[in-house]
């Protein structure tokens, strides 16, 4: 080997040093860069030299600069990113539940229960006072507006999680965007896999934004041999080379609340997420959110039927003149069970009491509701008649579908009792609740004001000042049901809110579990791919002295040179 060809040498293994102290200062400036993956040096030994029977030689060369990353590391750590966030979210759903129902507080549904059926019991210790059976409807109506409230606060969370369904289709659309660009430039500056380098800084940044899509929804990462990335969700490409796919935000409907759903808008078909927020999204609004209002729903309507049930079998201090049924049906002519009625009575009778309030004479007549489905079962058309044939009253139907009672006299007043049937409630008739769900909850306007609470059916046999129907209404709460399957409302209640409580202690679990397996992963990562600067300290030491060692050995063939010359 000649001394220029030793020159020539040195000079090689100055440059790749240099090199290798550039990449070691990116490193170090990129050191709290968020996402930046480290980068090093690919050395290798020059192609050698055969001189005579030698083989010389002839230094180093850069083979390339790559990323120090784990590719199945990256992978599981955007997996567990993916069901860390989707259970992050329920687990914020089960927190702005449990503030929502404020249970052990002193606004929770218990106490507006305790409250409403407590003021029954003053009513039952002294049925004559006016003030305490305005207070029993004034506690009633309070509960009701707890449940308005309640089902208003749950309706607009199940909003905010449909909302924010609807922003992730713009998201996930500007992220695949950016990865299909990037991959475009990547390819272009790597040669499409010919180059042995990483474009580093552009593979930092589709690596940024293939971990927040990650987030947003689950998917699966492979990169091809020219450096493009195929992105893909439930089977699904969305991102491949430099093709990507469109999704939209549908707005669709289920039980009257929007529930958004995101599909591909070449196909119409649905992303099929298990993990991610829209994952949690969906969990969140359609499970959680959702059957909760439905369990309230539920228990709304179980409190106002089957306390109306009771209820409309009572009698207050006063008689009806006239009364109007709360709700309508949409056929006359129909049976009642096939009406429309929000509440379905069944086959059975009642009793209307016909009061002569000079004589204080009271006839009682008992009216059939048929509806064994054997035969002609009653329409409100029927049942109009039959209790117009009453002496005393008369009933008419509405061109809306209601019922009007009123009696035929200036001194004639009526009441009800022993409803078998369930029809008065049902038709709203001498009731205290109005609504069938959480959000309609009410009480029955008529008995609005001091002056009207007289007509608190607090009675039973008669009007007069007794309490026997109170009686039954203070254990209602507490009374097993059959449309419960044997519970009472109490057990309802408490199982709405120990599901609560219980889901969202097991999604806290969920959540930390998954949020310590994502920072093990992190750790793990940032170990191998993360910037250390005592590392690249220690190789810029290195490389300097082997460049310093470089540059001697130039000096060394310089002076060699200078004496071969002067020979």
């Amino acid at each position: 080997m000649s001394l220029f060809s030793s020159l020539q040498l040195a000079s090689n293994t100055l440059q790749a040093m240099q090199v290798g102290l550039q990449v070691v200062g990116n490193n170090i400036a990129n050191a709290n860069t968020p996402g930046y993956i480290r980068e090093e040096v690919v050395y290798a030994p020059a192609p050698v030299q055969k001189q005579g029977d030698l083989v010389l030689g002839l230094g180093v060369m850069v083979e390339g600069i790559v990323q120090k990353v784990d590719k199945y590391l990256q992978e599981q750590l955007r997996n567990s990113s993916s069901d860390r966030v989707s259970a992050e979210i329920q687990e914020g759903t089960y927190g702005d539940l449990e503030q929502i129902i404020g249970e052990l507080s002193d606004t929770d549904l218990s106490s507006s229960f305790s409250d409403f059926f407590g003021s029954i019991q003053s009513v039952l210790d002294v049925p004559g006072d006016l003030s305490l059976r305005n207070l029993a409807v004034l506690s009633g109506q309070k509960l009701a507006s707890d449940f308005n409230g309640f089902a208003s606060r749950a309706e607009a969370l199940h909003e905010q999680l449909d909302v924010r369904v609807n922003q992730i289709s713009g998201e996930v659309n500007a992220l695949s965007e950016e990865i299909r660009k990037l991959n475009l430039e990547i390819v272009n500056i790597e040669g499409g896999g010919l180059s042995g380098s990483d474009a580093g800084g552009l593979r930092t940044q589709r690596d940024n934004a293939v971990a927040k899509l990650a987030e947003l929804i689950n998917i699966r990462v492979s990169e091809q041999p020219t450096g493009s990335l195929t992105v893909s969700v439930g089977g699904e490409y969305l991102v491949t080379d430099g093709v990507r796919r469109e999704v939209f935000a549908d707005d669709s409907n289920d039980g009257g609340r929007n529930a958004s759903i995101i599909r591909f808008a070449d196909t119409n078909a649905a992303l099929e997420v298990t993990a991610g927020e829209l994952n949690g999204l969906y969990m969140s609004r359609d499970q959680i959110v959702t059957g909760v209002l439905n369990d309230l729903d539920d228990l709304a309507a179980n409190l106002a039927f089957e306390f109306n049930k009771l209820y409309s079998q009572g009698q207050g201090l006063e008689g009806f003149d006239s009364v109007t049924s709360k709700d309508q049906v949409i056929s006359t002519t129909a049976p009642l069970d096939e009406a429309g009625l929000n509440f379905t009575p069944v086959n059975g009778a009642f009793e209307i009491l016909v009061q002569n309030t000079n004589t204080g004479n009271v006839e009682t007549h008992s009216i059939r509701v048929d509806l064994n489905g054997l035969d002609e079962d009653t329409s409100l058309e029927d049942l109009a008649a039959e209790i117009s044939a009453v002496s005393g009253v008369t009933a008419t139907v509405a061109a809306n579908g209601g019922l009007t009672i009123a009696a035929d006299a200036a001194n004639t007043t009526f009441s009800f009792a022993n409803d078998t049937s369930g029809v008065l409630a049902a038709l709203g008739i001498n009731t205290f609740f109005t609504g069938n769900s959480a959000a309609t909850l009410g009480v029955n306007r008529d008995l609005n004001g001091i002056e009207n609470s007289a007509k608190f059916a607090a009675s039973l046999g008669g009007v007069k000042e007794d309490a026997s129907n109170a009686e039954r209404l203070v254990e209602f709460f507490t009374q097993p049901l059959d449309s419960l399957s044997g519970a009472s409302l109490s057990d309802k209640y408490s199982q709405l809110a120990n599901s609560i409580a219980q889901g969202s202690a097991a999604a806290k679990s969920v959540a930390e579990g998954y949020r310590t397996f994502e920072a093990t992963l992190e750790g793990e990562f940032q170990a191998l791919s993360a910037v250390n600067i005592d590392e690249e300290a220690v190789n810029m030491i290195a490389l300097q002295r082997a460049y310093q060692a470089s540059a001697r050995y130039i000096q060394t063939i310089s002076e060699l040179l200078d004496t071969l010359v002067n020979l």
